[in-house]
């Protein structure tokens, strides 16, 4: 995710900006600079930012250190924290599906062995 997408959802959650910057002790000037990829914020702020949005700190962080981050072979290395969590979504998706079905086949196993001992 992009340090843009959690501002904004500071922001909501705030109300403004302008409330938002107050809540992280900073500038709102600064803060939109970071919200239009100009600057990053400091892994406290990250921090607080995340724990007000509820979001994962490291998730923050990460988002933040891309936007000045130039070193290709660093930039890599924080990008990899969000394609972990898709990774474990995706596993998570897959086993929900799999629990959701469950049930279904086993209501028509019941039903199916039903139908066969009254016709029995």
């Amino acid at each position: 995710m992009k340090m843009k997408t959690y501002i904004e959802k500071g922001e909501k959650k705030a109300g403004n900006l302008a409330e938002l910057a107050k809540i992280l002790e900073i500038k709102a000037n600064y803060l939109s600079m970071v919200k239009t990829n100009k600057r990053g914020l400091p892994v406290e702020v990250c921090i607080q930012l995340a724990e007000f949005i509820d979001e994962n700190e490291l998730h923050v962080i990460a988002a933040s250190n891309l936007v000045t981050e130039k070193d290709e072979r660093k930039r890599k290395i924080l990008e990899s924290c969000f394609r972990r969590v898709a990774g474990i979504a995706a596993i998570v998706l897959f086993i929900g599906s799999i629990s959701m079905t469950s049930p279904t086949v086993q209501a028509k196993n019941i039903s199916l062995e039903a139908e066969q001992f009254i016709l029995c």
